[in-house]
């Protein structure tokens, strides 16, 4: 049996770009959801509901749903979320009866997912769609979007497996492959061998050595292997002579107002580098989430040949693997200097702000560590960069505080601000100080705009009244009003648009009314936090991303949580208006980082 779609079908439309570099959303977007109203036409639907994303198809269907903003980009679409938004909707009075993409590989580049969605959606009664298919959903239809599927999902795996081969291909002819350059090398430009790309002044790079850095490299690896020096005896030493040893440029995580230093992990990853015996290597990191960071060697990609030239032997690079590799046994290996006691080591201790403390200086994690008694956090800044970077940068060798003292000012400020009766009160007191003039001009313009389209439907009535006054279509007043109602339709379309745009060019950030939403959304849990054991808070404290930064100078903590729409229980209260599909952080209940001196 053939089942066409209903002939008063209400649509929620979903869209999805891989990355903002590969499309533009302000031309892709709107052209699928264009393709999309044109094959429901014949079916006099309509779309209700908006949902886009800005990410690759093949990512996880967890973690789907949460692209890049749009925002940026002015996508002229309105935005009720992404796909995650759209599961969690479907079933729940959702307002419309069916799914629509432009194409089905749209909603996933994996087989796997897409169907499993399709399966969802279908339990719950309400049709997928594709606007390059057939409006009907009958064994014909589903036979061919499964073959259309198998197809997508081979032509990115080739794709895939092409662009490999060709990186491999460019290892071997000694290109460096991207990413940032070894210290002691530079890149040196070669023309395209490609003439087209070569006339566009797209270059290709090779590594040469830095004649300021280069002898750097090899006095490290000399000092590590025959002098026999440690990872921290190497740091002080560089670092007690910066402008003789000028340190690589510090990653993102190390954005701080500290000087720039050596740190441990800077030298060992040079230490581990094969670059450095002059042979190109590719493939050594594995950047999916959950991996080792470094992959197996024998799963690394060398050249045949060396292809620049050398800072060290393959056997100094050798003797490095081989001085880790015997680290790594002392380090599994029983400690014989501590008499064997009968019973079993004591397992780690428990800290129930691990991860959340954090030092206002360096801006790094502070790690746990039980002393006197107590629980602390100390900063590891000595540990990572030595005492003379410390000395250097002006951070204190020692910087810890008590976790009691953490622990109480993290309490207090979640039932304050964030379980408490009075959080909403304290909000609004931040919000009319602290919102922007851009919400307030975006606000404004909308309220003009519904002012002046309730103006103008009212006119267009007066208009329908007077056409029905008179049965002469001749009539003059016939054809003034006639002449009126075109103008004030043009009119009211325009007004539409004007509105649809400034709805989907949201300023950066939440609005103050989205925030104060869902703060009010959240339950109280005052009681819990009063009741919770540790293993409980930690809980509390990581699904709040709950972070505390320690000023020793100002002898202050800066605390603050991040509200998600996943954390709402109350679905009625978690309603949210268009574009709802962000975190939203709440720092101190609104936007300034709540203060807590010590």
């Amino acid at each position: 049996m053939t089942v066409a779609a209903p002939a008063t079908v209400k649509y929620a439309f979903y869209g999805r770009v891989s990355t903002e570099d590969a499309q533009d959303p302000s031309l892709s977007i709107p052209r699928q959801l264009a393709a999309c109203r044109r094959a429901i036409e014949a079916t006099s639907g309509e779309v209700v509901a908006y949902y886009w994303d800005i990410e690759s198809g093949r990512k996880e269907l967890a973690q789907r749903g949460r692209g890049a903003d749009g925002t940026p980009f002015g996508v002229a679409v309105p935005r009720d979320g992404g796909l995650a938004d759209l599961r969690a909707r479907v079933g729940n009075g959702c307002g419309f009866d069916a799914v629509i993409v432009e194409s089905i590989d749209r909603l996933s580049r994996m087989t796997a997912d897409a169907t499993r969605i399709e399966r969802e959606l279908e339990q719950l009664d309400i049709g997928l769609f594709a606007a390059d298919e057939p409006m009907v959903a009958n064994a014909t239809a589903i036979l061919t979007r499964r073959v259309k599927q198998g197809v997508a999902e081979w032509y990115v795996r080739d794709l895939i497996e092409k662009s490999r081969r060709g990186m491999e291909e460019s290892v071997r002819q000694g290109w460096h492959t991207g990413g940032p350059v070894p210290y002691g090398f530079a890149l040196e430009p070669h023309e395209h061998p490609n003439p087209h790309k070569a006339r566009e002044g797209k270059l290709k790079h090779k590594l040469v050595i830095d004649p300021i850095r280069g002898p750097i490299v090899l006095m490290v690896y000399e000092d590590y292997c025959v002098h026999g020096l440690g990872l921290g005896e190497i740091v002080d030493k560089l670092n007690r002579d910066l402008d003789r040893y000028p340190p690589p440029q510090r990653n993102r995580k190390d954005d701080n107002g500290l000087a720039q230093t050596w740190s441990r992990s800077q030298v060992r990853s040079m230490l581990r580098n094969p670059k450095y015996t002059g042979y190109n290597v590719w493939n050594r990191h594995d950047k999916r989430k959950g991996r080792p960071l470094i992959r197996a060697r024998e799963q690394w990609i060398w050249s045949p040949l060396p292809t620049h030239e050398a800072l060290v032997t393959r056997e100094l690079f050798e003797a490095v693997e081989e001085r880790a590799r015997r680290n790594a046994i002392a380090a599994r290996a029983p400690d014989q200097a501590r008499p064997y006691s009968g019973r079993p080591r004591r397992a780690g201790r428990f800290y129930v702000l691990r991860g959340h403390v954090r030092c206002g200086m360096c801006g790094r994690r502070m790690e746990g560590s039980h002393q006197k008694g107590s629980n602390w956090y100390r900063c590891q800044y000595v540990t990572r960069r030595g005492s003379v970077a410390a000395d250097i940068a002006g951070h204190p060798r020692v910087l810890g505080i008590k976790e009691d003292k953490v622990l109480d000012a993290v309490l207090d400020f979640l039932s304050e601000r964030i379980f408490g009766p009075g959080r909403l009160r304290l909000l609004r007191a931040e919000l009319a100080s602290a919102a922007s003039d851009s919400w307030r001009e975006h606000d404004a313009e909308l309220e003009r705009l519904e002012r002046e389209r309730t103006d103008v439907d009212r006119s267009l009535r007066r208009q329908v009244l007077r056409l029905e006054e008179h049965d002469d279509p001749n009539h003059p007043v016939i054809a003034l009003a006639t002449r009126r109602i075109e103008e004030l339709s043009a009119r009211a379309t325009a007004i539409s648009e004007a509105t649809t745009v400034l709805r989907a060019k949201r300023p950066a950030g939440a609005s103050p009314d989205e925030i104060e939403t869902m703060l009010d959304a959240i339950p109280d849990m005052r009681d819990a936090l009063a009741t919770a054991d540790e293993s409980e808070l930690a809980e509390i404290f990581e699904a709040f991303d709950v972070t505390a930064t320690y000023d020793k100078a100002n002898a202050r903590l800066e605390l603050a949580a991040t509200v998600t729409p996943e954390l709402v229980e109350d679905q009625e209260k978690a309603t949210a208006p268009r574009g709802r599909s962000r975190d939203f952080g709440i720092a101190g209940a609104g936007f300034e980082p709540a203060t807590f001196g010590l």
